[in-house]
């Protein structure tokens, strides 16, 4: 990445997660934890399965809307954090320079739209909105991904980054199928957690929705 991208990612994110932080400071119960955690550990292991998609760039399962969904935007911002840093200082994946952009990407863009996107569908159409906000969450991350290869390669004349024939395709059109598989994986965690242990659940509307859908279909 180009110096001033990568710096710009790095501002960004320090700003949003001084600003997260407080909030789950104020809001985050105790008892979250433990599904923090096991969240954090699920997600970490499903995201080191990466291939090799073109141009040089990586694909890979994201996660975040499944912990948005279960845990609110800004604890889920949380968890993604966690396992970006783990993965970057542990591993060597996507590395220092990238962590803040890969934050942006994955942890403020992945969350934001997953958690919206499901809560702008309605209620009876619940488990088609986990859906479209998982296969959302994977496919706008990616493509500010794309944009950030191709500014980079723009602002350092190509020394950096990737250029737009290669970035944009590879990013966009591998995760769109990316997406749908983990748009299947979410919908199938989530509705699995509502039948053998909703009180895992903690969004509240999660646990209403998806108990109540549950029973109407015998299951609990």
């Amino acid at each position: 990445m180009d110096p001033l991208v990568a710096g710009a990612g790095w501002l960004v994110a320090l700003i949003v997660f001084t600003f997260v932080i407080k909030i789950v400071n104020k809001r985050v119960e105790e008892a979250w934890l433990p599904l923090m955690a096991v969240l954090a550990a699920g997600i970490f292991v499903a995201q080191m399965l990466n291939f090799p998609i073109g141009g040089g760039t990586t694909g890979h399962l994201v996660g975040a809307a499944l912990a948005s969904i279960l845990l609110g935007p800004w604890a889920g911002m949380v968890v993604m954090s966690v396992i970006l840093v783990i993965q970057c200082l542990l591993f060597g994946d996507g590395g220092v320079i990238a962590l803040g952009l890969n934050f942006v990407n994955m942890g403020l863009i992945g969350c934001l739209t997953g958690y919206y996107v499901w809560r702008f569908f309605p209620r009876r159409y619940h488990l088609a909105g986990v859906f479209a906000a998982s296969w959302l969450a994977v496919f706008m991350g990616a493509f500010a991904c794309s944009l950030e290869l191709v500014l980079s390669y723009a602002l350092s004349g190509g020394v950096y980054g990737i250029a737009p024939q290669l970035a944009i395709p590879a990013m966009t059109l591998y995760h769109a199928v990316i997406g749908v598989g983990e748009a299947l994986i979410t919908v199938g965690v989530l509705s699995f957690l509502a039948q053998v242990a909703p009180e895992v659940l903690v969004s509240r509307r999660a646990v209403a929705q998806l108990v109540q859908e549950a029973r109407v279909n015998g299951d609990c």
